[in-house]
């Protein structure tokens, strides 16, 4: 299993450090790995309902959130195989708001979410357990800046961080 070290700034736009920089873990994939049953443990056994519920000020549900984990987890990890393997075509930006408006994530139970995040999760590990230091180095362009292909995993631990945070905070924990 290789290990993956900490982007350096330079590897990355800066507003990818508001999620980056939430994801320090001591142990890379204990903590990636882990994401998953931290999701499940704090929303899988939420009363019924309260996963459609909005909360001001938010915009999005519950499950519209774990909606967007897995449509952010599926085109990072797609940004990841394109950079890793030196493919030179740049990555478009993509509009969150869009994915969010245009699946149903309220008409899906919140544990098949769970689920689809946690395969998610899990294949992208895998991929990331075979990608070497000459992959991980690489460098391509996403959303018409520069980003390698280690700044990547940090981006998607980070990015999930992040969403934890607001959903903790949502159901008062």
């Amino acid at each position: 299993m290789n290990s993956i070290t900490r982007p350096e700034p330079t590897e990355y736009f800066e507003y990818f450090e508001t999620y980056i920089g939430k994801f320090t873990p001591d142990d890379f994939w204990t903590e990636f790995d882990g994401q998953p049953a931290q999701l499940e443990s704090l929303l899988g056994s939420l009363p019924e309902g309260e996963d459609s519920k909005l909360h001001d000020p938010y915009t999005w549900t519950l499950k519209q959130v774990v909606g967007h984990l897995i449509d952010t987890e599926r085109i990072f990890a797609t940004r990841l195989l394109q950079i890793a393997v030196g493919d030179p075509t740049p990555n478009p930006d993509f509009e969150q708001n869009s994915y969010v408006a245009g699946l149903d994530y309220e008409g899906v139970a919140m544990s098949d979410l769970i689920e689809e995040f946690a395969t998610l999760r899990r294949s992208n590990s895998l991929m990331l357990r075979r990608l070497g230091d000459e992959q991980l180095s690489r460098s391509g362009t996403a959303s018409g800046r520069v980003l390698s292909a280690r700044a990547i995993p940090f981006l998607m631990g980070g990015h999930v961080t992040y969403h934890f945070e607001i959903m903790q905070k949502r159901l008062g924990q």
